[in-house]
């Protein structure tokens, strides 16, 4: 996995913020480990699904196709994600997309949220088929996609320990999705510190080493056919307007030959971020 050192760029309709600094440093150590230098966070960020909040502050993993920044200030840690393939955006809708959390700065599957659960999550809910009975009922799909939004699991700090919870009843933990418009953002606030008011936090504190994973499980092709009564997946765009990706239907119509698209495989990320101590600051050792 490699990571490109210059930034991003995103259209927005926006002024160009002249005093933004470089907010995030990737170094490569060694082949497979990554470390981040967060800043602190110095605007409003707004928990929406939308990227306008973070110019200035997205580097690109180029071997995955994702964009990630990270802010944070005396009380919460503030991450955006955001993902430019249309298979990606399929799979992460599909099967769930979880972010892990080790205080320690390694790869402890501490604490995490698991956020959106995924449409194959609905269990004992088929895929709606259309009057075609060849594709999937836009509509209903839209509806299931909708309601697979409405909850997210707490995981930890037990081995396979979890809980359901509804994301209005979140407390200090906001989370937001939005995969139209040509990206998926996904924009998620963790409370550092654990609290009466923050009972699902981190366990850390401004100027501690954080271990972040962020892992989608491989798209299962066998459930999908399942609950669409043994048909193929095809033609399963998402929600607003943006096509997902799957391509093709029955016998992978719409590819050449016949042949179906190759599919995303799991995505597993784990870096060490260094949270900013103080208003102003990246840690020294990163830079």
């Amino acid at each position: 996995m490699t990571a490109k050192t210059h930034k991003r760029i995103y259209s927005f309709r926006l002024p160009i913020w002249s005093s933004i600094l470089i907010m995030l440093v990737f170094l490569l150590v060694g082949c497979t480990t990554l470390k981040l230098g967060s800043h602190w966070k110095d605007r409003e960020i707004s928990i929406d699904g939308e990227n306008k909040d973070w110019l200035g502050a997205m580097y690109y993993f180029e071997d995955d196709n994702i964009s990630a920044g990270v802010l944070n200030d005396e009380s919460f840690l503030y991450i955006c994600m955001i993902a430019e393939e249309p298979r990606l955006t399929a799979q992460i809708m599909g099967q769930g997309l979880t972010f892990w959390f080790d205080p320690d700065g390694g790869k402890e599957k501490a604490f995490g949220v698991r956020f959106p659960l995924g449409m194959q999550d609905r269990a004992g809910e088929d895929i709606p088929m259309g009057p075609r009975e060849e594709e999937p009922d836009q509509e209903k799909i839209r509806e299931l996609f909708e309601n697979s939004l409405t909850e997210l699991e707490i995981l930890g700090p037990r081995k396979d320990e979890k809980k359901r919870l509804q994301v209005k009843d979140l407390k200090g933990i906001e989370v937001a999705i939005d995969p139209s418009g040509g990206l998926l953002v996904y924009e998620l606030k963790v409370p550092l510190l654990h609290s009466k008011d923050h009972p699902y936090a981190i366990g850390a504190k401004p100027g501690d080493v954080v271990g972040i994973g962020i892992e989608v499980a491989k798209m299962d092709l066998s459930a999908i056919r399942k609950k669409m009564g043994g048909r193929g997946p095809g033609g399963m765009g998402m929600p607003g307007g943006r096509g997902g990706g799957m391509g093709g239907g029955p016998g992978g119509r719409g590819m050449p030959g016949g042949r179906m698209p190759q599919l995303p495989k799991e995505l597993k990320i784990w870096v060490a971020v260094q949270l900013a101590s103080e208003s102003g600051s990246v840690s020294e050792s990163l830079l």
